[in-house]
């Protein structure tokens, strides 16, 4: 065994008793790769999405039958602004060193593509149906976009839940 001529390379002890590590094993196990990259991506991707909707959520935008139209103050504007940020600055957190950090930035972005989800939901079938006075049918596309918007919420709500689950993990593995 490599450094030690007197330990046994069946047993791994020496003449007295000794167990020592067999040099030829690997002491290290080698951890499956990580897929973080991907998932911190994915999670992320209704993020540019996310823009334009709280600015209809918001009413900086109105969604009729001519499309979009600019009603907002500068209140509403104040609003979408400070919710596109919070939703940039979660997705930045992803990034963050800090294992407690991610996490609870991951959290928290479930949450907010949850409410992003429904908020695309609710506009796209209220719109869809012309709103409660008839008068707010939105253009196909409108409607198209809408749908796309959720869909990417629950793609990105996924990919948050797989980041969960794989910090979580690293941190069991002693990360």
């Amino acid at each position: 065994m490599g450094g030690r001529p007197d330990v046994s390379v069946v047993t791994g002890q020496d003449p007295v008793g000794v167990s020592w590590p067999r040099e030829d094993r690997q002491l290290e196990t080698h951890a499956p790769p990580s897929r973080r990259g991907l998932w911190r991506l994915l999670a992320a991707s209704p993020l540019p999405l996310l823009v334009p909707l709280w600015a209809l959520w918001r009413d900086v935008y109105m969604l009729d039958a001519e499309g979009l139209q600019r009603v907002g103050g500068a209140k509403a504007i104040a609003e979408w602004a400070l919710l596109s940020l919070a939703s940039a600055a979660l997705v930045a957190s992803f990034w963050s060193e800090s294992r407690s950090i991610r996490v609870l930035g991951y959290t928290f972005h479930a949450l907010l593509i949850s409410i992003a989800f429904g908020v695309a939901g609710v506009l796209g079938v209220m719109h869809a149906f012309g709103g409660p006075a008839g008068n707010l049918a939105a253009p196909t596309w409108a409607l198209v976009a809408l749908s796309f918007v959720a869909a990417a919420c629950v793609a990105g709500l996924l990919a948050t839940a797989a980041l969960i689950v794989e910090d979580v993990r690293a941190g069991e593995g002693g990360e």
